[in-house]
């Protein structure tokens, strides 16, 4: 019976966690971050994994710090195998991540060495690419730059959204964790050293970066709206109210006058913006303070005209 201790915090684990128990490879002990305070009311709400461990009779466990010497103490009472994060937003320290006899690993959304850091799938969407995957490496003190245990491609679907592919990769990841973990002793024969000098950086984002500029080609902003869709959402101004833009494809027409203004208004479909080189349709919108609505819906409401800007 492997004993496992998993580390995670956000949704993106969850499959993961989930495929685990539902085969007889429940963790020890699950550990997560502390709750936050979230919502209107800024009641503190459990993470998406500490919400799953609640639910599923988990071990669960939300340290202030992880590495503090009652942390370490609590998870080595487990007596784990492995140690498995996933999206956890904290630091593991050297101590912890050498615990276990297969030491730790972690669950990455992108084709290590490409893409380290917080933001691999939003950053695979706004540069174009067309693959991406997911990585399982031993975790190292350097940021996902520890040797790789596995690692499997994806196919990015034609224009297809942060939120979709997010899922899809955690499903991913899930699957290839769960086949590492019915066979652990090839752990330490399967890894690889990352091609260090191959490595690319992607940040943390802000929505202070969703904001559209019209000024550039369409696919360039039609990436930024897939790549923050639907949370937090790519969006621009209308009316002086905050716009959100969710869904939009370019389309093999010309500019119909200046970037950011509305070049046709198409019965039951939505709504065409010029961009730098081509029209972009826009089939999704979010009005600031109410509900997704398809922009065909959108443009009725708002009596729409064509000359109207939407802008920075």
């Amino acid at each position: 019976m492997i004993k496992s201790v998993f580390i995670g915090s956000s949704a993106y684990g969850l499959p993961a966690l989930d495929l685990m128990c539902k085969n007889g490879l429940a963790p020890q002990v699950v550990i997560s971050q502390p709750d936050k305070p979230a919502g209107r009311n800024l009641k503190s709400v459990p993470t998406p994994i500490a919400a799953y461990a609640i639910a599923h009779g988990l071990t669960l466990f939300n340290p202030d710090n992880i590495n503090d010497d009652f942390s370490y103490s609590l998870i080595a009472s487990s007596m784990p195998d492995i140690l498995i994060t996933a999206s956890y937003g904290g630091y593991i320290g050297k101590e912890l991540r050498n615990l276990a006899r297969y030491k730790s690993i972690n669950l990455h959304p992108s084709l290590l060495p490409k893409y380290r850091g917080a933001s691999p799938i939003q950053s695979a969407i706004l540069n174009g690419e067309t693959i991406t995957g997911t990585t399982i490496y031993r975790l190292i003190a350097a940021l996902d730059a520890g040797p790789i245990i596995a690692q499997q491609s994806l196919e990015i679907q034609q224009n297809e959204n942060y939120s979709s592919l997010h899922d899809r990769l955690a499903e991913q990841a899930a699957s290839m964790l769960l086949k590492l973990l019915q066979s652990l002793d090839t752990i330490k024969a399967s890894e690889t050293a990352q091609v260090h000098n191959q490595a690319s950086l992607c940040p943390k984002f802000d929505c202070s970066l969703c904001n559209i500029s019209w000024h550039l080609p369409a696919e360039t902003v039609n990436n930024k709206i897939r790549a923050f869709s639907y949370h937090p959402g790519a969006w621009c101004y209308f009316r002086k109210a905050k716009l959100k833009i969710l869904q939009a494809e370019p389309i093999d027409e010309l500019p119909e006058g200046l970037c950011g203004n509305i070049a046709k208004i198409i019965k039951n479909t939505g709504f065409t913006v010029n961009c730098m080189d081509k029209q972009l349709l826009i089939r999704q919108v979010q009005a600031e303070g109410k509900k997704i609505m398809d922009a065909a819906a959108f443009a009725n409401g708002a009596r729409l005209n064509t000359g109207e800007e939407l802008w920075m």
